[in-house]
This record gives structure tokens, C-alpha cells and sequence, in this order.
């Protein structure tokens, strides 16, 4: 691995940061399902599931134990950290007035995090919309969103651009075409003729977002590096079948390359321009000069990877086990593979192939931004340890695949930054699903305790990914 890679970890402001309530932030879309449990079942739970934890004022209180938790990435051995800024910390209305004790506070984070060596990576949007502009202009879908957004990414830029080096757009944003009315407030049946054209809107109207603030990093920022964020689905025919092959390579295009082909072009696809004019829509006609300028170009690709799914005709195949996301992909029951015990597929190959298959197509750096092992096993013993054997196992495996794609594949990668590398809460407000190499006891003002797992990273951080253990 090459010296400069970047090993650390990664977390969220709505499901790691807490603090709510307090520096003048405003109410967020995940602060309003606090707020209203009307607003949670209609939101939320219908696009993941019936929510178990429905308060996100203060999950994992990263906003009063910031500098002890960096202190303990610090001892871990961490080279990077990526974080989101809470948008509502920023503009508490999403537009207006600009906190000052926002700015505060992420300068603070930034600098400590830069005192100890470890490079800031900050997602600028999470999924966290300001409530106030999903009441007034419907969130992404209106227009007055991407005013705001444009202000507070110059706001952003010019504030922490002594710190930040590495910035990312929007969250997965794949995933916009198929959830678009999340984080909306606007509600449109997928059998109403509205249904595409509003969609297409949506999705547009982030991309516009993606492309200003990339644009924006390399005019204020020109040091810095940007990319995209993606939730990948890399998907395998569940069978040979030729049928099984097409609806294969159907899924990857439509959800990971049909996106990532736009974000590196400016330009939507031949195939995808047709279906948004038969749609009735013109958005492929709208903003060229934006999307296809050079500023606009990013710097790298940066992804999530869990699991990999299987496609097919044989739908009876579903597993029924999986969990959330997993079912959203239409996601097949994989024979060969191992599962873990929240139902995700445990495939460390997948990592490497994806990897190989995003650096061939667009030969640009790569990023891993989410992996890990979310479960419901880990438990604090009585003299306050956690012994997780199984999330050691599940990351050294992945691990090794990367250094593969690395070492052997010629792969450009920057960086490994499992997910949750403290516990926090799942996005479907599920505290007990954990992922990190730290314990948070929630019931006990968010006291940390080091895993097994924590010493077992530290070892492998030292060791450049060198010591994996048997």
C-alpha cells in the first residue's frame, strides 16, 4: 500500500453528532422526525422501515466528546476521518442567517482533528435537509434549494478551507432517481403521470448541486480535492442464464454507472436522454454549460461497499432475511456466499471487483468511504469490554481484497474508511445495529469503551495494512 493511504473511518451529523438542541443549529429533516412521529411514519419508514429509535437529538453526542474521540482516532492511529457538516449548524433556516457558533464549532473540530494529524474528509450534504426548506420549496425539488445550497457551500469553502483538503458532494446520490421523494415533504404516486417528471426534477436539481460545488472547490480551493459519493450495488447474475446476465448488467448500469457516466461527462447518456424526453421532461437540455465545464470535473470517486446481490428471473430466490437497503435493490439470495447475522452477504471479493471495474471504466482515484459490519451482537461485558471477533474477521478479509486491487490490480485507491468507526445510529434510527471499533453505552451519557476490534486496527494502521492477523 502506498504510504499516503489514508486510513481512518467514517460517521454522519444526524446519526453521530447530537447536540441539537444547542450552538443555534436549526431544525433539520431528521430533527423534525424527533419533533413528530406523524412525520416519521411518513417519511422515513417508508422508504427503510419502521423506525426503532425515533430521537436523533443527541445519538452518539460527537458535538461534547469531540475531542475525546479524537483523541481516541488519535491512539487508533488515524489518518483521515470523514464527517458531514450539519447543514442547519451552518444556515439555520438553510438560507438567511449564517451561525456563527456553527462556524465555531466545525473550525474547532477541524483544527483539533488537524493537531493530531489526521486529514478532515466532510461530506457537505448527508441527507440531513433543512426542515425549513422542505416546508417552504419542497427540498430538492424546488429551485430555492439550490440557492441555498449554492450559499452555504461558499460559506463552507471560504470558513474551512484552511483545514478541509478533501471534500465530498452528496451522499449517495444514486439513489436519488429512486427515492425522490425523500427529504422532500412531497408526496407523488409512482402510478401518477406526475411521478417522472417529478422525479427527474429532483435528481436534476442535486446534480446541479453536485457540479456547483465542485466548480466552487476549484475556484476558492484549488488544492483541495472533491468527488462524489455513491452507494454501490454491485450486483452478479444469479445463474448463466443469458436472461440473467442482461437484467445483471441492466441493474449496474442503472444504478451505479448511469450516474457516475454523468458526473464524469457532464452529459446524460444517449439512453437515459430518451427515456427523460419520453418522460416529458427537458432536463438533459438544462445546465450543459455547468456540467460540462473543466472546474467542474471531480478529483476522485468515493463509494460504500457492504455486500454484493445477485439478479434473476427466479424473484422466488428473494432472501427474505436481508435487511433494508438490500431489499431495495431487488437484492437475490447469493448460494455461495456467506451472510452476516443482520442478513447482509459477507463478500470480500466484491470489494476488488468493484474496485477494478471503477478504476478501469473511469480511471480516476478511488475512495472507500463506507464498509464495515453492522450487528446487534456486540455486548459490553461487565468489566467493559466488547469482544467482536466476527467484525475483526469481516474487515480483515475486505481489507486484504483492497490491497490486492492495490498491490497486484494496479487499482489508484486513497483511502479505507469503514463506516461507524464509533457506534452510531443506523439511518432507519436503529441505535443497537453497530459498526465501530469504539462503544458508545447510550444509557450511560455515551460513554466510550475500545472494542477488540479497536486494538486489532490500530495494528494494521501501523502496519500500512502489512498485519492482518491469521
Amino acid at each position: 500500500m502506498n504510504r499516503n493511504f489514508l486510513w481512518g473511518g467514517s460517521t454522519s451529523a444526524f446519526q453521530f453528532e447530537g447536540g441539537s438542541n444547542e450552538g443555534g443549529k436549526g431544525i433539520s429533516f431528521y430533527d423534525a422526525i424527533t419533533l413528530s412521529s406523524k412525520k416519521a411514519s411518513e417519511s422515513m419508514e417508508s422508504w427503510m422501515g419502521s423506525n426503532k429509535v425515533k430521537d436523533y437529538s443527541t445519538t452518539s453526542d460527537f458535538y461534547h466528546h469531540y475531542k475525546e474521540d479524537i483523541a481516541l482516532l488519535k491512539e487508533m492511529g488515524f489518518s483521515a476521518f470523514r464527517m458531514s457538516i450539519a447543514w442547519t449548524r451552518i444556515f439555520p433556516d438553510g438560507d438567511g442567517r449564517v451561525n456563527p457558533e456553527g462556524i465555531h464549532f466545525y473550525k474547532d473540530v477541524f483544527k483539533t482533528l488537524k493537531d493530531n494529524n489526521i486529514e478532515p474528509v466532510v461530506t457537505l450534504y448527508h441527507w440531513d435537509m433543512p426542515q425549513s426548506l422542505i416546508d417552504r420549496y419542497y427540498g430538492w425539488y424546488g429551485k430555492e434549494t439550490i440557492e441555498a445550497f449554492k450559499k452555504y457551500v461558499d460559506v463552507c469553502f471560504m470558513e474551512f478551507k484552511d483545514y478541509v483538503k478533501y471534500w465530498l458532494t452528496l451522499n449517495e446520490n444514486n439513489l436519488t432517481p429512486m427515492l425522490p421523494s425523500f427529504g422532500t415533504g412531497k408526496k407523488v404516486s409512482k402510478d401518477s403521470p406526475e411521478y417522472l417528471p417529478f422525479a427527474y426534477e429532483v435528481y436534476h436539481n442535486t446534480n446541479i448541486a453536485h457540479f456547483y460545488a465542485v466548480k466552487r472547490c476549484h475556484e476558492l480551493i484549488p488544492d483541495a480535492k472533491i468527488g462524489c459519493m455513491i452507494a454501490s450495488s454491485l450486483a452478479y447474475p444469479l445463474t448463466s442464464a443469458p436472461e440473467d446476465v442482461l437484467l445483471t448488467r441492466n441493474h449496474n448500469q442503472k444504478l451505479t454507472y448511469d450516474y457516475l457516466d454523468l458526473l464524469t461527462t457532464g452529459r446524460y447518456t444517449p439512453k437515459n436522454c430518451i427515456e427523460i424526453e419520453n418522460s416529458g421532461s427537458d432536463i438533459h437540455k438544462r445546465d450543459v454549460d455547468l456540467f460540462t465545464h473543466p472546474l467542474s470535473k471531480m478529483d476522485f470517486i468515493s463509494f460504500s461497499y457492504y455486500y454484493s446481490v445477485c439478479v434473476g428471473e427466479e424473484q422466488n430466490a428473494a432472501d427474505e432475511n436481508a435487511q433494508t437497503m438490500q431489499m431495495m435493490y431487488m437484492a437475490l439470495k447469493n448460494p455461495r456466499l456467506k451472510q452476516s447475522s443482520f442478513g447482509w452477504t459477507i463478500d470480500p471479493l466484491g470489494i476488488r471487483i468493484l474496485l477494478n471495474d471503477l478504476y478501469d471504466r473511469y480511471q480516476l482515484p478511488l475512495m472507500i468511504v463506507e464498509n464495515g459490519l453492522g450487528v446487534k451482537d456486540d455486548v459490553l461485558t461487565e468489566d467493559k469490554q466488547v469482544h467482536d471477533p466476527y467484525r475483526v474477521e469481516y474487515l480483515r478479509q475486505h481489507i486484504a481484497a483492497i490491497k490486492d486491487a492495490v498491490d497486484t490490480d494496479h487499482v489508484e485507491c486513497l483511502g479505507y474508511l469503514p463506516w461507524g468507526c464509533i457506534d452510531l445510529y443506523s439511518a432507519s434510527g436503529d441505535r443497537e445495529k453497530r459498526y465501530g471499533f469504539i462503544y458508545v453505552d447510550y444509557d450511560d451519557n455515551c460513554k466510550r469503551y475500545k472494542k477488540d476490534s479497536f486494538y486489532w486496527y490500530k495494528k494494521v494502521i501501523e502496519s500500512n495494512g502489512e498485519e492482518l492477523g491469521d
